[in-house]
């Protein structure tokens, strides 16, 4: 019987953990497509405040993002904390790519790769822990030019 319960088990559970991360895929595909959509018409500060950021990103993160931009005369924040970048064009939208997410430690991590200028993509690291039930983002960096804007 315990034979025939670690089998079962055995076959299970490499299928959840792929659920979980193309779950997190999907999870993270929508927010970067709402949010390049939404940073064409609202600036990064306001935002940070809005309740549906809650869906996708930290309350941690958006708590420290929100008090940064709050500072007077701010400089930590050099461009968008979820773009690295300074203005972001619709037009590239359509060629957003997102991994499947992956095991690191405790979170899981996925590549994005956001359509900047001349045809060129922008590739960011993007980790995700669990929140309120939920793979939530909590750091970003841009893995293509080595920075990150330590905010977590």
């Amino acid at each position: 019987m315990r034979l025939i319960i670690s089998l079962l088990l055995a076959c299970y559970l490499p299928f959840a953990s792929a659920n979980t991360a193309t779950d997190v895929q999907k999870n993270i595909t929508e927010f970067y497509t709402f949010y390049l959509h939404e940073l064409d018409k609202t600036p990064p500060d306001e935002m940070a405040k809005m309740e549906k950021m809650h869906k996708w990103v930290s309350g941690k993160l958006l708590a420290r993002i929100a008090a940064i931009y709050n500072m007077p005369e701010q400089e930590l924040l050099g461009a968008d904390y979820f773009t690295y970048s300074q203005d972001y064009d619709p037009a590239w939208i359509p060629r957003l790519k997102v991994s499947p997410a992956y095991p690191d430690g405790d979170n899981l991590k996925l590549d994005v790769w956001l359509g900047i200028e001349d045809n060129k993509l922008a590739h960011l690291q993007v980790w995700t822990c669990k929140e309120d039930g939920q793979w939530k983002i909590f750091r970003v960096i841009d893995a293509g030019e080595h920075i990150e804007q330590k905010l977590y």
